[in-house]
């Protein structure tokens, strides 16, 4: 996988609050990726609130998420009014993964510059009974991205790992619930091809996640 990065030193993603408890899935718990209607404009695609903005994760792996534009017809592109690495500096989380994510958004999403990429999965791990969730995406060339994955304060560390054809090409480098690749950039990528994305608990801990991929036009 070619990879460039634009940008300067690393920030850390925002700290989360001591975590509390929530009810435990049971072991034999089904997963899949069952997705809600769209009902965003592809010409002004926005993070939108509630539930119905988000596909459920209910099957077994791997779980194949659809770009919401195709190579060549992509929206249009907000005007950045902030960096990929000063947008962590007011972040502020509260523990709960559907409530942070969405704050980080107002503040990493469409004001950095870029669109929502596909909907966002939200699902359910546990270090005993369902440890990982894989998703299958396909990566449009041309396009640089931002991979958000984050959960409920009681996860205690949650990773996102990156594999092409079984090779591990990348991962993030934060520890607690909000797991981003490159938290102070966005990566870019300068052909097409098929990544897979194994959003896991690290260590112990359990509880709801969100994972989420927003992409913006390569600028070099």
């Amino acid at each position: 996988m070619a990879i460039t990065s634009c940008g300067g030193a690393p920030a850390a993603p925002p700290a989360a609050p001591e975590p509390s408890s929530t009810q435990e899935p049971s072991g034999d718990q089904a997963r899949s990726a069952e997705p809600a209607a769209l009902s965003a404009n592809p010409k002004d695609r926005k993070a939108a609130t509630g539930d119905e903005a988000y596909d459920k994760v209910k099957g077994k792996d791997p779980i194949k998420l659809k770009a919401l534009f195709e190579k060549g017809a992509a929206p249009a592109f907000p005007t950045a009014t902030i960096s990929e690495q000063d947008c962590w500096r007011t972040v502020a989380v509260m523990g709960s993964a559907r409530q942070d994510y969405e704050t980080i958004l107002k503040q990493c999403g469409a004001s950095t510059g870029a669109v929502q990429y596909v909907r966002p999965a939200m699902g359910h791990l546990h270090h005993k009974n369902q440890r990982r969730d894989t998703f299958v995406v396909p990566i449009q060339g041309g396009l640089c991205y931002r991979f958000f994955g984050v959960g409920d304060s009681t996860i205690n560390d949650l990773d996102i790992l990156i594999e092409e054809r079984g090779s591990l090409v990348g991962d993030d480098k934060t520890n607690g619930p909000v797991a981003i690749i490159e938290s102070d950039k966005a990566w870019c990528m300068d052909r097409d091809g098929v990544y897979n994305f194994l959003v896991q608990v690290h260590g112990e801990g359990q509880g709801h996640y969100i994972f989420g991929i927003w992409a913006r036009k390569d600028t070099k």
